[in-house]
């Protein structure tokens, strides 16, 4: 009975992440995104009364979040706001059940249970939009249009760049942890699916994004990294290299095109989009009412239909809907965990290559939510996985002071080849 709870469960997490990946235009988009939330949640209390949970107190990341959430639904039940204080009471219930999955020891299918849904997601891509995806990652511009972006399965851009950039570091992630050939060259195909997608939607802030966490890649590889990994660093630097010199005029054509460098709107003369004005304007906000600075507003009540103008930072959006003390906790929690992961990942001498595209995964949205608000989130796949991620990574870390448990990141062997594939799954969304 116990193994087919957890064999539910699995499924239900599957289609919790896949239902998540659609969003359809109309009143359908709320019941779609409530319906991935509630299977997430129930594969949580499924796994919850299949037993095997481990009984292990809190993590600072679980007391700080659970509380700021906690804190923010008073918030806006003293302010009369009972739609925030859903919001708020909603991530509670995902948070609780990220945590009981967060404590499962078969860590390893939470992981593959990410994989293949986001191998599902590609195909539904694939096969419902291969026109579109085609002419966008092509680079095509339309008259009076501009840029066509893509929208896989609706998505909007900005969010195609987290979901699917971050799934390009999941699948990178197995394909440095397996040790079977055939499954690094899959793993690796599916990462190079992501990031096309992640090109055709044209997600400049996931691509910066993605740039500047390979670079922080490269610097602890070169400081950190065995005599092996330091070599395959540089011949894989020479290969691209030589590969800009060749291709310099073809690759500059392509990404002026691809990131819409020249557009009036979109373009380097454009002001980021705006981006600075809105968040000057996000800033003043908080800094114009001191209650406001210190309590916020509530979860999902800084939205521009409340205040006006969209925050397209999500630090800033902390700020408004959780105060200043809490949002910079929830942010600070992130930052340690990803500190601590990169740092462990090389304490055995060899690479722990779960651990340490773990660390990068966070590095990611931490980058990316700079320009969008879905640090903390429950409605896309990523989100749901970043959420796992963290949690998971605070539990490993903090059995033991000197390594993580092995349970949940395996040690790599003598030549840095793991002797399981135990990539982590984590979950952090975009507003539902």
């Amino acid at each position: 009975m116990n193994a087919l709870l957890r064999f539910i469960s699995l499924w239900l997490l599957g289609l919790a992440i896949y239902v998540g990946g659609w969003y359809i235009e109309g009143p359908a988009f709320q019941a779609v995104q409530m319906g991935a939330v509630g299977l997430f949640a129930a594969a949580g209390v499924l796994a919850l009364m299949a037993g095997g949970t481990r009984r292990v107190e809190l993590s600072a990341a679980e007391t700080i979040v659970g509380g700021a959430f906690l804190f923010a639904m008073l918030v806006a039940f003293i302010r009369g706001n009972p739609m925030s204080t859903a919001f708020g009471a909603m991530f509670l219930v995902v948070l609780a059940s990220a945590a009981v999955l967060a404590r499962q020891d078969a860590a390893a299918s939470l992981d593959a249970v990410f994989r293949r849904a986001y191998i599902a997601l590609i195909a539904s891509v694939l096969a419902t939009q291969p026109d579109e995806f085609l002419a966008s990652v092509a680079g095509t511009v339309e008259y009076s249009v501009g840029l066509v972006r893509f929208t896989p399965l609706g998505m909007h851009p900005n969010l195609s760049g987290l979901v699917y950039g971050g799934g390009a570091l999941l699948f990178f992630q197995h394909c440095l942890a397996t040790p079977r050939v055939h499954q690094k060259l899959f793993a690796l195909m599916m990462s190079a699916l992501c990031l096309s997608i992640v090109l055709a939607a044209s997600a400049r802030a996931s691509l910066l994004a993605l740039g500047l966490t390979g670079a922080i890649a490269v610097l602890l590889i070169g400081w950190r990294g065995s005599r092996r990994a330091r070599m395959a660093l540089v011949l894989a630097a020479i290969a691209l290299l030589a590969v800009a010199i060749i291709k310099a005029g073809a690759i500059a054509d392509y990404l002026t095109v691809i990131l819409d460098l020249d557009s009036p709107t979109r373009g380097t003369e454009s002001g980021a989009t705006g981006r600075e004005v809105i968040w000057r304007e996000g800033i003043h906000l908080v800094l114009s009412d001191p209650l406001l600075f210190f309590v916020g507003r509530g979860v999902r009540a800084a939205g521009p239909e409340v205040i006006g103008f969209p925050v397209e930072s999500s630090y800033i959006n902390l700020a408004l809907e959780h105060g200043v003390v809490f949002g910079l906790l929830i942010a600070l929690c992130f930052v340690v965990t990803a500190w601590r992961a990169l740092g462990r990942s090389f304490d055995t001498g060899a690479m722990n290559p779960a651990l340490f595209l773990s660390g990068l995964m966070l590095v990611f949205v931490l980058f990316q939510s700079i320009f969008n608000r879905y640090l903390v989130a429950v409605g896309n796949p990523f989100s749901l996985l970043v959420l796992l991620l963290l949690l998971r990574l605070n539990l490993s870390l903090n059995l033991s002071p000197s390594r993580p448990r092995s349970a949940s990141f395996p040690r790599p062997a003598p030549r840095e080849r793991p002797h399981s594939s135990a990539a982590v799954g984590p979950h952090a969304a975009p507003q539902p």
